[in-house]
């Protein structure tokens, strides 16, 4: 190793801020603390993706098939790499590592740029490594490529203003090659490198027209990274990603991230307005006045902006809040490191330790270390998953052959799918960031992924209507949220796996095809595409470390010594930089968030919503729509003083049939830690009564679970019992919606899995296509009726025509045999009166029943002329239900079209009965009283 060169002061504090960096950030990394990241899981995705078809920009296993090229390649394609001998999660750690390294090295040679000495830029170099914009950045959003291409940035930035000034050729790898590779890491890192360049002083005619063709190029540079994307050929699945509000909040993504370097900002604003005050001439002679260090602290100022702006409005740019954040953090610490330094020596100055100096320090450096705990508190993120039991079903019989949903899984659901090869139609792109909570809001738990529509498929009931589509068979659901929804749709659960995960299944769903259509792109592109960004990166990394050896004559100057009438050196001001400033902000700061926190219980709202959030934490295992299937989605609050204080809470829960609204009073009480709300006692549990089933214990046949794909194969043709469709008829209702109502019956001696589709024609073309959903029986004894009423959704300009147009309708019906869910627990008694059918059921099993689904027949002389549906609470053995539902079809509907049966192609079906078995007399017609009754405890 050369010695160090005279004069030049051995990097100390560098030392210290590596050593601190494989203390701090290498532990986090070894105990691989960083995979509870936001974005840890989708990065292990793209990873797993590229080691699979490093060439191939396209993964099929997300949104049943989408390209690649809409994500920054460089980190995932350098965790690709590193997976081979390291493994997905080991990669990721080391990925995570170089960041901090990356970063680190950045910063210690951009403040050497600015000016600083090796004493400055060492002390740069550790708020860095122990900031809490790095901490949140690699321990709580994930953003690896965000900080890797900030240390790539500032890396390059001293050979790009070296060859501005110089125009040296050398120069140019030093500044290109990490611009592509901060561009291939993430698109706003080189913002740094456009920014860098505003620090210069007024140039020759010759260096402005190169600082004008490296501002063009950094844009040129990220456009050339975003062209791949446009370029695919084909049907394209477009992942829209939501909207940058959604999910964060700003004392997380702007606050926290500028907490270790709020001390600063006064002397800022003290050398901004002395080195203003100072020029008399216009702002460009005023600005160059300033410092260097200055300067880039107030070059941060717009990206601080940005994102605060981005917080609350739309914009028009897709750049996440805290990049910006950090980008901007990044800016301003070589100015912190300046103030820092005075501080420090002028306590030193006394003749004593600085102790409240060291008491600060110490307040701020153990706040951003214990931001690694954040991610616990995130609301919809539970304990991670033990993911082996669910890969072994998935690997067993082939089931990776068919698509798969998930729920409950959250931010797992990527690394879920980076160990698996089968696919799901979901994916994490379209999904808000589940950011850490600490003091989440009474709704947090209600924002379940599964709830938004996915891109190019529809909103979930839709998907779970309409299987076959996109080949989806399995659901396995980790919570018991959506349980409801997949059994009134046909769905059915065969276990519960090791790791608790339930695993649904829809019988009758075709496998994937072993070729599917794809987009396809240009093969030199992919080719490109997979290998640039790491060459670019090596490249990089060897221009940065390997500089160009000077020519002969040349004197050895690295491209941060740059001579001073490119940079000036620092005069900063002794009033500017007031040493108190950096004991007295953040322990004021700190003292003031936590004269915050002791105020909140005095308000009564606020003790309201806590007591609401803490109780919907609560889930309750017990209560149907009212326990495990409901989440609170929102809650108001009035609070009330006379004649005694209460608070009366105006509760929405969202539940998977519907949202559901209480209103409730509780009084509140005044004591020394604020006001709290005073809850009610818990109603006793109601006692199970033993009651004895009036149905014979009977245990049906139940035939092996199909996984053939040989739908002509004698098992398969044997395991289809025979149907009838009877005659039905095309209604539509007051709101223009067209419905085909009809009814199905079981003429087999053997159970049946339904599955109805009604497919409408307008002058014989095939308009629309719908499969029965939740208003019908999926499950059929021999001899049962199934009421059927499927929507017919068509576009306004189809429902035009339609309306003039010659409508046809057709019913195609298939089963399989089952065995599963045909108890009949629920027995009733109705009556007529008033206009409605009033109905009394009861539990007459010994098992709790979770969501009964009451179906109510209407027949007339044609007919069903419409089917109503009421949806009621856990029913306990022995509990009634009362409940009343029109006895008429809804005003406003008519008749639009009588939909013959079809032709029986079974021998074995005989000719079905007109009136269905257990109608009764109402006025016009007869009606009938089904159920769908969900079983609790809902896992077998």
């Amino acid at each position: 190793m050369n010695a160090s060169p005279p004069g030049r002061v051995r990097p100390r504090l560098l030392l210290l801020a590596l050593f601190l960096t494989g203390a701090y950030h290498g532990v986090l990394a070894l105990t691989r603390a960083g995979l509870n990241a936001d974005q840890a899981s989708s990065l292990l995705f793209l990873a797993s993706a590229y080691a699979r078809a490093p060439l191939d920009p396209f993964d099929p296993r997300w949104y049943g098939g989408v390209p690649l090229t809409g994500h920054a390649p460089l980190v995932p394609q350098l965790m690709a790499l590193l997976s081979g001998p390291l493994g997905l999660e080991g990669a990721y750690a080391a990925a995570q590592f170089l960041a901090a390294l990356s970063v680190l090295f950045g910063m210690y040679r951009f403040t050497r740029l600015l000016g600083g000495d090796a004493r400055g830029a060492g002390v740069a170099g550790l708020l860095t490594v122990l900031g809490t914009a790095l901490t949140l950045s690699l321990s709580v959003f994930g953003q690896l490529g965000a900080v890797l291409g900030a240390g790539l940035a500032l890396n390059g930035a001293p050979a790009l203003l070296a060859w501005v000034r110089r125009g040296r050729r050398r120069d140019l790898p030093g500044w290109l090659l990490p611009l592509l590779a901060a561009a291939a890491a993430h698109s706003a890192a080189p913002l740094l490198l456009l920014l860098s360049l505003a620090l210069t002083t007024p140039l020759p005619r010759a260096a402005r027209r190169r600082a004008l063709l490296a501002a063009l190029g950094v844009p040129l540079a990220v456009g050339a990274l975003a062209l791949p994307d446009r370029l695919w050929t084909g049907e394209v699945t477009r992942v829209t990603a939501p909207a940058l509000r959604a999910g964060r909040s700003v004392w997380l993504t702007w606050a926290l991230p500028l907490w270790s370097l709020a001390w600063a900002a006064p002397s800022l604003l003290r050398a901004a307005r002395h080195f203003g005050a100072r020029s008399r001439g216009a702002p460009a002679a005023r600005w160059l006045a300033a410092p260097a260090s200055v300067r880039a602290a107030l070059l941060a100022l717009p990206l601080l902006l940005g994102a605060l702006l981005s917080l609350v409005a739309p914009v028009p740019w897709q750049t996440p809040p805290e990049t910006l954040t950090v980008l901007g953090a990044l800016l301003l610490t070589p100015f912190a490191a300046q103030t820092a330094l005075r501080a420090w020596d002028a306590g030193w100055a006394r003749g004593r330790a600085p102790l409240a100096l060291l008491a600060s320090a110490t307040l701020v450096i153990l706040s951003g270390v214990s931001l690694n705990a954040l991610p616990r508190t995130r609301a919809l993120a539970g304990p991670a998953l033990n993911l082996t039991p669910l890969l072994n079903f998935i690997e067993k019989d082939e089931h990776w052959r068919y698509r798969f949903l998930t729920v409950g899984f959250g931010r797992q659901l990527g690394t879920f799918s980076a160990q698996t090869r089968a696919a799901t139609p979901s994916g994490l792109w379209h999904v808000p960031p589940d950011l850490p909570q600490p003091f989440a809001p009474p709704g947090a738990a209600a924002q379940l992924p599964e709830r938004l529509p996915l891109p190019g498929q529809g909103d979930l009931q839709a998907l779970l209507t309409h299987p076959e589509r996109v080949f989806l068979k399995f659901v396995y659901a980790r919570s018991d949220v959506l349980d409801p929804l997949l059994y009134l749709h046909g769905w059915h659960s065969i276990g519960t796996l090791e790791n608790g995960v339930n695993v649904w299944e829809r019988e009758d769903i075709p496998p994937v095809p072993a070729r599917l259509d794809r987009p396809a792109l240009p093969v030199p592109l992919g080719a490109l595409w997979g290998t640039l960004p790491l060459l670019a990166l090596l490249g990089a990394l060897l221009a940065v470390a390997l500089p160009p050896p000077p020519r002969a004559g040349e004197p050895a100057l690295l491209p941060e010594d740059l001579p001073p009438d490119v940079l000036p050196p620092e005069a900063l001001p002794p009033e500017a930089l007031r040493p108190q400033d950096v004991t007295r902000v953040p322990l004021g700061l700190a003292g003031a968030a936590l004269a915050l926190l002791l105020v909140q219980p005095l308000r009564p709202a606020w003790a309201a919503q806590r007591f609401v959030a803490t109780q919907a934490a609560q889930v309750s295992a017990r209560g149907g729509l009212r326990g495990p299937y409901a989440r609170l989605n929102d809650v108001r609050v009035r609070v009330q003083f006379a004649p005694q204080p209460a608070v009366t809470l105006r509760e929405e829960w969202w539940t998977p049939l519907g949202p559901r609204r209480t209103t409730r009073t509780l009084p509140l009480r005044l004591s020394l830690r604020g006001w709290q709300v005073v809850a009610p006692p818990p109603a006793p549990a109601p006692a199970a009564q033993p009651t004895l089933s009036p149905q014979a214990d009977v245990t049906f046949y139940r035939a092996p679970r199909r996984i053939t794909t040989n739908v002509t194969a004698p098992a398969d043709v044997l395991d289809r019992p025979a149907l009838r469709v009877l005659p039905g008829r095309l209604t539509r209702d007051a709101q223009g919606t067209l419905w085909y109502l009809g009814e199905v019956l079981c003429a087999d001696a053997r159970p049946a899995d339904l599955t109805v589709t009604v497919i409408l024609r307008l002058n014989g073309e095939r308009v629309a296509e719908e499969n029965l959903g939740l208003f019908g029986q999926h499950l059929l004894r021999s001899g049962e009726r199934s009421p059927l009423r499927v929507p017919l959704r068509l576009s306004p300009a189809l429902d035009r025509a339609a309306r003039r147009g010659a409508l046809s309708a057709e019913v195609n019906a298939r089963a399989v045999v089952s065995g599963r869910h045909l108890e009949r627990p629920l027995v009733s008694r109705s009556r007529v009166r008033g206009g409605e059918v009033q109905v009394v059921a009861r539990n007459a099993s010994g098992r709790a029943v979770a969501t009964p689904l009451a179906l109510l027949t209407l027949y007339d002389a044609r007919g069903v002329s419409w089917v109503h549906a009421a949806v009621g609470p856990e029913l306990l053995p022995g509990a009634s239900w009362t409940f009343s539902l029109p006895a008429t079809p809804p005003p406003g509907a008519r008749d639009t079209l009588a939909v013959p049966a079809p032709a029986p192609t079974d021998v074995g079906a005989g000719t079905a009965r007109a009136a269905a078995p257990g109608a009764f007399p109402r006025p016009g017609g007869t009606y009938r009283v089904t159920f769908v009754t969900l079983p609790a405890p809902e896992r077998p």
